[in-house]
């Protein structure tokens, strides 16, 4: 019987105060080996990162191995934090701790902080852990990562099992190697919803295998993460080229990229023109934008219905580019195009005009019509009717009906809703008198005559009253303006 095995044997006897006289280290296990609901996250960390009793600082080669033990057969977690490279235990002890990880088939979410990857023991760790887990998530933060070790953890990567959606690699520091490993595993997982690779230094061949991913593989991208990177204009040139037909990306996050001048910024500003864009939110956050490329993006945003929220803080944005955001908002040129502006960005950080700030919360409502109608309603007190006029009366019911639907999702605005419509209606019968007056006074005619047969049969052979006569008066006048 191997080592393994024979902690496994005894796991339902042994008694929890024997493994260790640490009281919160004895809750802990105890919990795993109870498979608890509430006990979902667990981390195995050094002993001065220990804060609450979620942290696990494996002291001795027994706490190691029976830890392994119960997250073997523990069916209940879901999340496991490592950052403690526990080299200082010998194989066998190791070896105990890594088969209880490797049978562990309830953990989703695989967390790595501050992580050495250095040493064949923990290289294979990380491979069993992924290959043998059902693994949705996998984050890797402030970890040292050796040249080998970003080999070995490509492998692992790509032997994983591809119930992975998400993965995140930032801020960690690579030992005489680079990223181009990592992301091209990755090309095994055409699943993938969600990538952060954050501050990570990516240079021209990191994007270049970024947009190969993206063309070839990874077309239910949601989320991309890409901050802090000195990506300059050539490589987000070369990632915005193959995210043009991804349909599915909703969250793009390019803060801190102050090597992208204008040139790619207008790059990036075609993805929010596509019509199969999807974009709810983009971070630009702390780079060279400036009220150039505050054009740029208003402009991009003009037929624009996905994107929500724009981070574009520390970007040396004046009042001038400002500006181009508040008529992207509302453009009270016209009617028409207060009605043809953005109603659908939400958010922009940040932003103290108080222009852009009033139209980004009527812009908040669900009912996007109600927000066309505030607008034009607040800057115009007059609707220019002739650009309908070649259309004739054929338009004025349709305008009319504009007006109702205004009264009933605008209330504040009644009294001036009715002076429009009253404004409205009295241009087309000043352009059109004969168009209106001809069927009006035939449909006068009409009634007069309905009501003077009703009339006469009324009175039968009797003498004609008064109020017969005044009626075919009336129909008599009416006749004479035809």
């Amino acid at each position: 019987m191997d080592e393994y095995n024979k902690y496994a044997a005894l796991a339902d006897t042994i008694q929890i105060e024997k493994i260790t006289s640490d009281r919160r280290k004895q809750i802990i296990l105890q919990r795993l080996r109870d498979n608890d609901e509430s006990f979902d996250k667990l981390w195995i960390c050094s002993k001065d990162q220990v804060i609450d009793e979620l942290d696990y600082y494996p002291y001795t080669s027994t706490e190691l191995a029976w830890l392994g033990c119960f997250l073997g057969s523990s069916t209940t977690m879901k999340e496991l934090y490592i950052s403690s490279d526990l080299t200082h235990f010998d194989n066998s002890i190791r070896d105990v701790f890594l088969r209880g990880l490797a049978n562990n088939k309830s953990i989703y979410q695989l967390n790595f902080e501050c992580f050495a990857f250095a040493g064949q023991e923990m290289l294979r760790m990380v491979d069993q852990l992924m290959k043998n887990n059902n693994l949705t998530e996998i984050n890797v933060t402030d970890c040292r990562v050796v040249a080998e070790g970003i080999r070995q953890f490509s492998l692992a990567l790509g032997d994983c099992n591809k119930s992975l959606k998400s993965i995140s690699f930032q801020s960690n520091t690579i030992e005489d190697g680079h990223l181009v490993p990592i992301i091209t595993a990755l090309s095994m997982h055409p699943q993938l919803t969600e990538l952060c690779l954050s501050n990570m230094n990516m240079g021209r061949n990191e994007c270049t295998a970024l947009a190969t991913l993206f063309r070839c593989t990874t077309s239910e991208l949601q989320k991309l993460n890409l901050d802090r990177n000195s990506i300059n204009d050539e490589g987000v040139e070369l990632l915005v080229q193959a995210l043009l037909k991804n349909n599915h990306l909703q969250y793009l996050n390019l803060l801190c990229n102050e090597d992208i001048t204008i040139t790619g910024w207008k790059a990036v500003a075609t993805l929010l023109e596509m019509p199969c864009c999807n974009l709810k939110s983009l971070d630009v956050d702390y780079n060279n934008i400036g009220n150039e490329g505050a054009l740029v993006f208003a402009n991009a945003l003009a037929n624009n219905s996905t994107l929500e929220t724009l981070e574009i803080r520390r970007n040396s944005i004046t009042v001038e580019g400002w500006a181009h955001f508040s008529k992207l908002l509302c453009d009270t040129s016209s009617v028409n195009n207060t009605y043809m502006s953005n109603h659908t960005l939400k958010e922009i950080h940040p932003t103290n005009d108080a222009r852009v700030n009033k139209y980004l919360v009527l812009n908040e409502r669900e009912d996007k019509q109600q927000v066309a109608m505030s607008k034009i309603l607040q800057h115009h007190s007059h609707f220019d009717m002739e650009p309908f006029f070649e259309w004739e009366f054929k338009v004025l019911p349709i305008i009319i009906e504009w007006f109702t639907n205004a009264t009933r999702r605008v209330t504040t605005y009644d009294q001036k809703i009715s002076r429009l419509r009253l404004s409205a209606t009295f241009d087309f019968i000043k352009e059109f008198p004969m168009l209106y007056v001809e069927p009006m006074t035939r449909q006068e005619i009409a009634g007069y005559t309905a009501m003077e047969e009703a009339r006469s049969a009324l009175l039968g052979n009797q003498a004609e009253s008064a109020q017969l006569e005044e009626i075919r008066r009336c129909k008599a006048r009416a006749m004479r303006r035809l």
